[in-house]
């Protein structure tokens, strides 16, 4: 990466407000971005919830879904194609392998190499992004 060159930004969001506040100011800044569920939010959220979140947003979330195996088969079913996995190697690499074949893409939820932007529920997204994205500069 060259230097003033921002890598895309991973912002976790809990609302459409949120969503929509950050690919504003990621856009303002022309970074890329990608949106993220908060950690195990499936469970206590909802799969169809966290979809219909990054549909209403018009950019699909990575879904978290902790060390789940069940909650990553129903994202699938649901049509999730981005999901998080924490649970044990040999279980995610059967469900990517079976994310995969849907079209779909499953890596650990502490992937290396991203660069998270973590907002809290009432968090002003804008602001909180815009900071993150000056310090990454």
């Amino acid at each position: 990466m060259s230097e003033g060159e921002i890598a895309t930004a991973v912002v976790v969001v809990h609302h459409l407000e949120q969503a929509r506040a950050a690919l504003r100011a990621t856009a303002e800044a022309g970074c890329a971005i990608e949106l993220q569920s908060a950690p195990g939010a499936a469970g206590y959220a909802g799969v169809g919830y966290l979809k219909a979140l990054g549909d209403q947003a018009g950019r699909e979330l990575w879904i978290d879904c902790d060390d789940d195996a069940g909650l990553v088969m129903a994202a699938l079913r649901t049509g999730c194609r981005r999901v998080l996995f924490s649970g044990r190697d040999d279980v995610r690499v059967r469900l990517a392998d079976m994310a995969g074949q849907l079209g779909a893409a499953l890596i650990a939820a502490d992937a290396a190499g991203r660069t998270l932007i973590v907002l809290r529920p009432d968090d002003d997204a804008a602001a909180v992004v815009r900071a993150h994205l000056a310090e990454m500069r």
